[in-house]
């Protein structure tokens, strides 16, 4: 089925509550599979759902969290962003094999794929059995340690410079061979941007998408990342589409839900980046370097008005 903006949003939500009852690895969920949603002129109307406050600094933080490469929770939880702490716990590392993982590290995850992809992952307390240490007490790689990973956010900025038509910008998170040293494997897998007469569009995939609370996520993320390329580009950006596959709604977040698609619809609200992009005939490092260098500081939510948080336990 496709659906459209937050109305469209509210609909999925409730044909989702129609979906086949399954038995997952973590709850009883309604699902079904296959859905596409879309938001148009995001660069006006920034896609944060209304029908519910949504986390905005959240989505800020573990993006550039992403975009940095990182794969440590900590990062996040000193920030007051909680989201990861769960699947980064001591118990439930040691509970998935993971008991090599220091707690709060969540192996080469999101980060780590967009900016390191290939790049053998180690854990932190075997880094001293691969690495030297400098005179800092920092962990550097041995000379014979060759594999650097390829940087993909690299390539997609470079392929959409080079050629406005391309079809290859791809950013993925998906490397089944680093599958089993995830704290989680990756839901949101694919991205794909592609420049059209309105702007920078993208299209994300998702494996799998609980739609209360990760979808709405999802949704910001995607077209935050997509208005930050953008910026760094000096183009506009316009619209994104998410694609679900696996889309289903926990059990325990049904009545929560049910409150939800009663509640008035709110004009979405505007995000403004307050930070000058890099010259537009900067290279390729130079731009890489603005991005890492975003602060949650840099940007400006601008009239989001919305209904109060609903709050459910993350499954």
């Amino acid at each position: 089925m496709f659906y459209k903006n937050e109305e469209g949003y509210i609909v999925l939500l409730k044909d989702a509550l129609k979906g086949e009852t399954k038995n997952t690895r973590n709850g009883e969920v309604l699902s079904q599979f296959g859905h596409m949603i879309e938001f148009d002129n995001i660069s006006k109307s920034f896609p944060l759902i209304t029908t519910k406050k949504v986390f905005f600094r959240g989505i800020v933080e573990e993006l550039l969290w992403f975009l940095r490469g990182s794969t440590n929770a900590n990062e996040l939880k000193d920030k007051k962003v909680n989201i990861w702490n769960g699947n980064s716990s001591r118990g439930y590392l040691d509970s998935i094999g993971l008991s090599n993982y220091t707690e709060g590290e969540l192996g080469p995850v999101y980060g780590w794929q967009w900016r390191k992809f290939g790049k053998q992952y180690i854990a932190s307390k075997e880094q001293k059995e691969t690495c030297d240490i400098d005179n800092n007490f920092n962990f550097i790689e041995k000379p014979d340690y060759i594999n650097r990973g390829y940087d993909q956010l690299k390539f997609v900025l470079t392929e959409l410079l080079k050629d406005n038509n391309s079809r290859r910008a791809v950013l993925s998170a998906w490397n089944p061979c680093d599958l089993n040293k995830m704290a989680l494997p990756p839901c949101h897998i694919l991205y794909i941007f592609n420049k059209t007469n309105e702007g920078l569009c993208c299209h994300l995939t998702l494996r799998s998408s609980d739609l209360f609370l990760g979808l709405p996520f999802n949704i910001a993320s995607c077209a935050l990342l997509t208005i930050i390329i953008a910026h760094v580009l000096h183009i506009n950006a316009s619209k994104i589409c998410l694609s679900i596959c696996d889309a289903h709604i926990y059990i325990e977040h049904i009545e929560q839900v049910k409150k939800q698609i009663e509640l008035e619809i709110y004009n979405p609200p505007k995000v403004v980046i307050n930070k000058s992009p890099p010259r537009i005939d900067s290279s390729i490092e130079e731009k890489i370097e603005w991005i890492e260098q975003l602060s949650y500081e840099d940007f400006e939510l601008i009239n989001y008005k919305s209904h109060d948080r609903l709050n459910a336990l993350m499954k």
